[in-house]
């Protein structure tokens, strides 16, 4: 009798992939050294968050903390994990087992990587508790965060297969770890800049622009912006495929009972051929435009308001983009800053149906097109190698031409606004020419800027800027606006000459202040309004709004922080940070504004309703202290005086017109008509009037953030107040077209609970310190009245009966200012206690959440096993 042969049951390719996966997890989350990775690994990227990185001192709320450290945690600890993935001790035959299993070896190697893949993204999951601290603390940008984690874990991925083939080639667990770590190190390298400048001698400049590009890092930082662009999800769907396949190679040497050495050398064979590939492979990725932009705010997309400006442009625009593409010592994130420009020049040169053409010009030293470059006004940037290079574009039509001499990258998140305003340029037929009135400039300052007059660069960009002294009496021709900052003193033939600019048709900005910090000269006066036109303010009463410049506003739900002389943190309310709810969210001008930050500011009341528009108020929360007590009192002492009313105020106000002259009716003549001219008493047009009640809050410290790094000066919004100012502008000269693409993307993200609970704290407390401060001054005034009231110049002047008794009064001051400092250590305790109890809990939630998924793996193992 025969007997029949059993076939041998292969399982199909997905179904041994899953098996093999299914084996290493359970040999993963059922070892105890898994959970000692994780929650070592949790533990060590949340001290760096903390403890480091002081995360709770940030005041930012957003996951990039955690994405700085995490390639430096994973750099040690991806590689403990997959160091005996291919172990090949004395005793242990677990691979052995593995490779007899009846499966091909890609779904042997494929099992293990899904099943480490998957260790590490739980890990990653296990990071939720900061999550949900940044939300508690602000309000983040969900989708940079998603962005941020989808960076993260394929970072997290690319790592484990890089160490799976490391493992794969050095047998034991040791030297797979060391050599893992090198592996991985020197990637992450190959991404900073003194690395490249290192380079840059040493190979051709055309490979040095594609070496950036192998960088995990690079791409973690790209990506974790906000804009998922298909170069680099091809980086981290290639490298770890390039990594597996390099493995399944070693391990098929291995087979044949090669030796370690002559396994290393056939796999880094391996990866050589296929890195080459490689190389050309990404270096087409990167040309493709291609891209999902998650940003709340849409940042990195085209904006409507651009294409509305493309829609004007008539044919025959052409931009020629000039960029050293072949300079090998330009820093790698410049080049990536250069790489989003031209993508963003074709872009919308493929939405332009054929009005716009784009063409890319690399300026060569000594070359002819450096000289064409350089004849354009294009600005070449020196670097402290020595070498320079040019990063900026002109706009031509016809004979019109404009420029942007350097795309700086500190402006790269207003790059669509500043291309659709040199188009927009084009399509004007004249510059908009505007007027800048104020005692704090003179002629010169538009070529000389003065130091803190940032905004002054800004507005030369797109607008005939002539600055007009403040002590003369006429206005140059031809202005379509007027902006008038600190002007406290003006002739009355030149506030006519003003209102008749307004009847005219022109636009008006008006910008006065109570207390003007830039300027302490004009502090001794304050434009009171009146029936008689003495100053700007009773110009702006008689077309409808009324400043109140003798009291200071503050606001308590606005407050901001400040140090005093004595180093002590306090909320201070007459320093206001408006937010969304007090900016006209139906205005063009503030309707996509975030934050404007107002110092010391005055109010105003619209007495024309029917005309008048409040644009930025306060809340209700605020109040207001009399001018003159800002003279020589102290943040502490004037902060502690602060008594909210229950008023809302209003800080900027619009006016549309028409509007009547404010020199007059029925005949009267003004001070200036003397000139020939006809004085009109009904405004033409349609001129708009903006008025602020405050003046400082354009000055670089209250709106720009310079910060000295590596021997460059970084510069940085703070906030909205150069955006608001640039709007205004814009609104009034009558081309509102660009303010929705400036205007978008919230440029801070600071920690609201934490501003709400030191307010809280305060306004809890703030009786208390009134009463002490108040308590100190008295106490101080009747020490400091002794000298004089004795006749004498010094202390030691006067009688010992004298002096005993100025010793007694400070000694009462002791335990005042004792106490003193109790209430604000109290005021302070609740914030700090905060902070401790956050870096805490997040210390401990990843080691928790860990032990929690280590009990259900054992409960579900019992069952499995009942």
């Amino acid at each position: 009798m025969t007997g029949t042969p059993i076939a041998e049951h292969k399982p199909s390719a997905p179904g041994a992939l899953y098996a093999v996966f299914r084996h290493e997890w359970r040999q993963l989350i059922y070892s105890p050294l898994t959970y000692v990775f994780q929650a070592g690994f949790l533990v060590f990227l949340a001290a760096c968050i903390f403890l480091i990185a002081d995360f709770y001192a940030s005041d930012e709320a957003s996951i990039r903390p955690m994405l700085t450290f995490l390639p430096w945690v994973a750099l040690i600890l991806v590689p403990a994990l997959a160091m005996r993935a291919w172990t090949d001790e004395p005793g242990d035959r677990s691979i052995e087992l593995t490779l007899t299993l009846p499966a091909p070896l890609w779904s042997v190697v494929g099992g293990k990587f899904l099943a480490g893949a998957a260790v590490l993204l739980l890990v990653l999951l296990f990071t939720a508790p900061f999550v949900v601290t940044v939300a508690y603390l602000g309000d983040p940008d969900f989708g940079v965060v998603f962005a941020g984690y989808l960076a993260a874990a394929l970072l997290l991925l690319t790592f484990y297969a890089i160490a799976l083939f490391a493992a794969a080639v050095m047998r034991e667990p040791v030297g797979a770890f060391v050599l893992s770590i090198a592996l991985l190190f020197f990637l992450l390298l190959l991404g900073w800049e003194v690395f490249g400048r290192l380079l840059r001698d040493q190979i051709p400049a055309s490979l040095y622009g594609v070496i950036a590009g192998f960088s995990p890092k690079f791409w973690l930082d790209r990506l974790s912006g906000g804009y998922i662009e298909f170069a680099g999800l091809f980086y981290f769907l290639t490298v770890p495929l390039l990594f597996l396949m390099a493995t399944v190679m070693v391990i098929k040497a291995r087979g044949r009972s090669l030796s370690v050495g002559a396994n290393a050398v056939r796999g880094m064979i391996a990866m050589l051929i296929s890195l080459v590939g490689f190389t050309f492979l990404l270096a087409g990725a990167r040309e493709i435009p291609l891209g999902v932009d998650l940003t709340s705010e849409k940042e990195f997309t085209l904006h409507q308001g651009t294409l509305d400006v493309i829609k004007k442009l008539p044919e025959g625009v052409e931009i020629d983009f000039y960029w050293s593409e072949g300079e090998a010592s330009v820093p790698a994130g410049i080049k990536s800053h250069a790489r989003r420009i031209r993508d963003h020049l074709q872009t919308i040169a493929a939405r332009s149906e054929g009005r716009v053409s784009v063409s890319i010009t690399d300026p060569e030293p000594d070359s002819l097109r450096e000289e064409e470059a350089l004849a354009a006004g294009l600005q070449k940037v020196p670097m402290s190698s020595g070498d320079s290079f040019f990063l900026g574009a002109t706009f031509r039509l016809g004979k019109r031409v404009g420029a942007i001499p350097y795309f700086d990258i500190r402006r790269e998140r207003l790059l669509d606004y500043d291309v659709a305003l040199a188009l927009n340029g084009l399509a004007r037929k004249q510059t908009v020419k505007l007027g800048i009135l104020s005692s704090l400039l003179q002629s010169k300052n538009v070529d000389e800027i003065r130091p803190g007059l940032s905004f002054i660069s800004q507005l030369k960009q797109a607008y005939d800027i002539a600055i007009i002294p403040s002590f003369t009496a006429v206005l140059p021709q031809n202005l379509d606006v007027l902006l008038v900052i600190d002007a406290t003193f003006l002739q009355r033939e030149m506030l006519y000459q003003i209102d008749q600019f307004v009847m005219q048709g022109g636009s008006l900005i008006v910008m006065m202040d109570p207390r003007v910090r830039f300027n302490p000269a004009s502090n001794a006066v304050t434009p009171q309004p009146s029936d008689e036109i003495n100053d700007i303010s009773d110009l702006l009463l008689k077309y409808g709004v009324r400043y109140q410049g003798e009291q200071v506003t503050g606001d308590l739900n606005l407050a901001s922080f400040v140090v005093d002389r004595q180093q002590r943190r306090l909320t201070y309310p007459y320093w206001m940070r408006v937010r969304k709810e007090g900016l006209a969210n139906t205005h063009p001008v503030t309707a996509n504004l975030n934050e404007v930050f107002f110092a010391e500011a005055g109010s105003l009341s619209i007495v024309a309703k029917e005309r008048g528009t409040p644009i930025v108020s306060t809340t209700e929360k605020s109040g207001s202290l009399e001018r003159k007590a800002f003279a020589s009192g102290q943040s502490a002492e004037l902060a502690a005086k602060f008594q909210p009313d229950g008023k809302s105020r209003i800080i900027a106000a619009m006016l549309r017109g028409p509007f009547a002259s404010a020199f007059g009716g029925n005949g009267d003549v003004g001070p200036g008509a003397a000139d020939g001219k006809k004085q009109l008493y009904q405004s033409t047009g349609s001129p708009l009037v903006f008025a602020v009640a405050d003046a400082d809050w354009v000055f670089d410290p209250f709106s720009l953030q310079k910060v000295e790094l590596n021997g460059r000066v970084i510069v940085r919004p703070l906030n909205d107040n150069l955006t608001f100012l640039l709007n205004m502008v814009e609104y009034a000269s009558g081309d509102p077209a660009l303010i929705a693409i400036r205007s978008r993307g919230q440029l801070q993200r600071p920690f609201k609970r934490v501003a709400e609970l030191f307010s809280r704290a305060q306004q809890k407390y703030r009786e208390q310190e009134a009463e002490q401060v108040q308590k100190i001054s008295n106490v101080e005034a009747e020490i400091a009245k002794i000298p004089s009231a004795a006749g004498v110049e010094r202390i030691d002047q006067l009688p010992k009966t004298i002096r005993s008794k100025m010793r007694e009064l400070q000694r009462e001051l002791l335990p005042v200012r004792r106490n003193l400092r109790e209430i604000r250590l109290k005021i302070r305790n609740d914030v700090e206690q905060l902070g401790r109890r956050l870096t805490i809990i997040n210390l401990l939630s990843g080691p928790f959440l860990v032990l929690v998924f280590g009990a259900l793996a054992i409960m579900f193992r019992r069952r499995a096993n009942t």
